[in-house]
């Protein structure tokens, strides 16, 4: 299980998260909707290790969250987090060596990973000179080489064209679909969210202002609950 408990995040005098109780089980999938600045990336990088709550604690398995139990995380951002000058395959291949993978193993899932995603023929072009679809797809490809159990994605589908947002669509349900697997996706589309989540969730001001199964809630609900949400934590 992933939990947030009672986490809050302080960038100097302002709080980006305040005092939030937030958990997902193996094999759930939540949708995290919210205004720009309602906390969602900030949560999304406490979940993976990346940020310290200034209070709270996460917990992932039930122990508050450890270097082994970023090993089993797959966070996908704004920004790439790839090296502009090195290709697509020497990218991956040396994040499959800092996620401790058996050298045997980069190989094979490196090509999986690029076929699923539709960049195989563009493993040897440097990050530099790919569109900002291929970007993403690469970025997803290094956030899934060491298979984690929990997958993190901020906004996937944003500013991508639809073939590429229709491809990496169908990555997306794939993992959803994982029985042992969390994934938390952010997205401003409600029609993704009822589409493709178990549960849904909205941020306002840092702080949680509704949570429910997909199938029960209902699309006027989040909307109020959008605008309901404060501008930022007090």
């Amino acid at each position: 299980m992933l939990e947030a408990l009672g986490v809050s995040r302080r960038y100097g005098w302002r709080w980006a998260l305040k005092d939030l109780n937030l958990s997902v089980s193996p094999g759930e999938t939540l949708a995290l909707l919210g205004k720009n600045g309602s906390g969602k990336t900030t949560l999304l990088k406490t979940f993976a290790g990346l940020l310290m709550p200034t209070e709270g604690t996460v917990r992932v398995g039930g122990e508050p969250i450890s270097r082994e139990a970023k090993g089993g995380i797959g966070l996908l951002t704004h920004e790439p987090m790839l090296y502009a000058g090195l290709t697509i395959r020497e990218n991956l291949g040396y994040f499959a060596k800092l996620f401790g993978m058996e050298s045997g193993d980069i190989s094979g899932r490196v090509e999986l990973l690029a076929e699923t995603l539709g960049i195989t023929d563009r493993l040897a072009e440097p990050v530099r000179v790919l569109s900002q679809g291929l970007r993403q797809r690469a970025s997803l490809a290094r956030a899934l080489l060491h298979d984690p159990e929990v997958v993190l994605l901020d906004e996937p589908f944003s500013g991508l064209d639809p073939e590429a947002a229709g491809r990496l669509e169908s990555v997306v349900r794939a993992l959803c679909e994982h029985h042992a697997r969390i994934v938390v996706f952010t997205t401003h589309d409600l029609s993704k969210a009822f589409d493709m989540a178990g549960r849904i969730a909205v941020l306002g001001g840092g702080r949680l202002a509704y949570e429910g199964n997909a199938d029960n809630s209902k699309e006027e609900e989040l909307l109020a609950a959008f605008d309901e949400a404060s501008e930022g934590p007090a």
